[in-house]
Order: structure tokens, then sequence, then C-alpha cells
């Protein structure tokens, strides 16, 4: 369809490789913790998502230092349905600090730059609650959104698949707290 039609006429997104795309950020030094589908899994929940949430540290420093990863990455801002990618802001260190969520298109799939999440109090508390869990191939993993600040998040959101999240995230751990039998 053309994007006359309010859809983009950008080539499809590239796969989704999430451990390498977040070894990116942490090899850039980048501070952030992961939120949204993806981080369903820090807590014993997988299901298929087509993108990887991040919120970064609001720092302009850890900005800069996202803005290298995102070169490394070949980030571009993604068209979303009325929008064309030259009607949108260029991904610059001062546009992402003031604010805002990024949705963007890199090498290794769709990330989501978050900075305003409904549910989400600040970076410093959703950083302070966060898990660091071991994930394959990577020596320093990065921060998944802790159990009550992603359950917040959810709730605030309160889509169908968020809600179904919350039911899921409810039965690991259910599940973990009963031990074996």
């Amino acid at each position: 369809m053309s994007s006359t039609g309010g859809e983009s006429d950008a080539a499809p997104e590239p796969p989704l490789r999430p451990l390498e795309l977040l070894g990116e950020l942490v090899r850039h030094g980048v501070e952030f913790v992961v939120i949204g589908g993806f981080s369903l899994a820090a807590h014993g929940v997988i299901r298929a998502t087509k993108d990887v949430d991040i919120v970064p540290d609001p720092s302009e420093e850890n900005l800069a230092r996202l803005m290298g990863a995102m070169a490394a990455l070949k980030a571009e801002p993604l068209a979303i349905g009325d929008f064309h990618p030259n009607e949108l802001l260029e991904l610059t260190v001062e546009n992402l600090a003031a604010g805002g969520n990024w949705l963007l298109r890199t090498d290794l799939g769709r990330l989501d730059v978050m900075q305003y999440v409904q549910g989400m109090k600040s970076y410093g508390q959703l950083r302070a609650e966060a898990i660091v869990p071991e994930l394959p191939g990577m020596n320093a993993a990065p921060a998944f959104a802790g159990y009550e600040d992603l359950i917040a998040m959810k709730q605030a959101a309160g889509r169908e698949q968020d809600l179904r999240d919350i039911t899921e995230l409810e039965l690991a751990r259910a599940g973990r707290n009963a031990g074996p039998a």
C-alpha cells in the first residue's frame, strides 16, 4: 500500500535479534532498563514480541552513549500511521533529551526507546527495583524491570495483551513460590 494510505512504503524491518541488540547497547555503556514484552522472560514468561523496549537513564552523558549505539545499529525512526520519515524529529541527543518515545528500526530489529511510560514513576525508581538476570553470551547483562514495576506499567497500559501478560506473570510467580510438591 502506498504511504498515502497511512502505511509506510519503507522496507520491512529486519528480524529481531534481541540479545545482540541489548549487547550492542551494553557495549556502548548505555544505562537502561528493559521493559515491555521481552522483559517478561526475566520473570519466567516467554512470549513472542516484535521489539525490545527500553527506558534509558535520561542523563545527557548516557543519551550521548545511546546515540553512539544508535549510529552503530544504523537506527532510524519508523514512520507511524499518517507520519512520514521526513515529518519525524531527527534522532539527536538534544531531541532524545527533550523526552518522548522513539520507535526505531535497527540492523538488529525494532528498538523502542521509551521515556514516558504510564505506570512508571521515574527512571531512578525503575532502575532501583530492576533485576539483572544472567543472559547467554553476555558478560554484563542489562537490567530488566522488576516484577512490581512491570505489573504497574502493564496495568496502566491496560491493553488486552498487557492484561494477558499480568495473568502469565502472576501464574509464573505462583509456580515459583509453590516449590516442589
